[in-house]
Formats: structure tokens, sequence, C-alpha cells
């Protein structure tokens, strides 16, 4: 029997972010999503390291590795769009839980259980907070980033979206804000090791 899941997420690589904005540098939800699992993880090492915490890095990665797959089916849809009315989210709420529950479904059904959690059920998980914050760290970045390529269009979401953060009181994501996020802005060359 021919299995299609691996294939199916293959495709994360043709999904484009930020369809409603003018970039300098495309995103795909392949891209997000790496960068998105390694800041979860380290988010969830700052608060087990620095805050006396005693949450799963690797569940939380794990997790974001999977945050984004139904969009495989259902493309990026911009947060204006998602959230245009209660119905609109509702709506399209609807149709990632129906894209998820195809994708757990193209497994062999001895290994569906194992994915489920992850595609289905992975807000209900206690390290979702890690996985959310970093989802909207790695919006933060790229919105700097295209700030400082002159790209006035991401000005809004910038500040938006630095708000939502601060406002999470996340002890670990103002340590990234303040300690990883201002070098987003260097070269290579410009780097420090």
């Amino acid at each position: 029997i021919m299995r299609h899941f691996f294939a199916m997420l293959s495709r994360m690589k043709y999904i484009r972010r930020w369809g409603l904005m003018r970039n300098t540098q495309e995103e795909n939800i392949q891209e997000h999503t790496l960068q998105t699992a390694m800041i979860a993880y380290h988010l969830c090492v700052l608060r087990n390291v620095r805050f006396g915490g005693t949450v799963d890095p690797q569940r939380a990665a794990v997790l974001a590795m999977y945050h984004d797959v139904t969009e495989i089916f259902t493309g990026d849809m911009p947060t204006p769009v998602k959230y245009f009315t209660p119905l609109m989210r509702e709506t399209y709420g609807r149709a990632e839980r129906l894209a998820g529950e195809r994708l757990v479904a193209s497994l062999p059904e001895d290994l569906q259980s194992a994915y489920a959690p992850l595609i289905l059920a992975g807000e209900d998980d206690p390290v979702w907070p890690f996985v959310k914050a970093a989802d909207t760290l790695s919006a933060y970045l790229k919105c700097l980033q295209e700030k400082h390529a002159g790209n006035t269009e991401f000005d809004k979401a910038y500040g938006t979206i630095g708000k939502k953060l601060r406002d999470l009181h996340m002890p670990e994501v103002d340590v990234f804000m303040e300690e990883y996020a201002p070098a987003f802005l260097l070269s290579l060359d410009e780097m420090d090791f």
C-alpha cells in the first residue's frame, strides 16, 4: 500500500506565507516550521534553566514541526482574513480540522495514534503556549527583517506582533526578544563569534 503522508508534508515548501503582503524575501511554511521548532525548543530550555520550569523542550519542538501541516490543504490564511468575522474563524477552524484528519488518515492505522495528538490536538498539550509563542516570534522576526530591508508594508504587523509578544508576559520570550532578535539584523560578517 502506498502511503502519502510524507509526500504531502513535503509540499509545505510550496505554501507561501504572508500572501497579502509585498515581501522582499519570500517565506514558505516549511522554512517557518523549522524556525518555529528551533525557537520553541529554546524557549522551553530558557524556562527550565533560567526560570525554574520543568517543560519538555523536545515535545515543544515536535509539536512545532506539525503546527502548520494542515496548511498543505488550506493554504496560509492571512490573519486579517482568518479573523475577519467569528463565522470566518469557525469555518476555517473546521477546514483545518478536516485537513488534519485527512493527514492522519493517510498513515497506517497502527501509527495514527502517534500523530493524531500532534496534528489534531496540539493546542491541548501543556507545552503549546511555548509553540504558540515561538510561532509568533517567527512572525516577529520576519517583520523585523522586512522592515530592516526598507519594506514599510510590515510596519503595522511589526507593531501588532511585538505588542502581542510583550503581552504574553513570558520571561523567556522577553529574553529572546532582547538577546536574540537584534542579531537577525546583522550580516554573517557582523556576527561576533
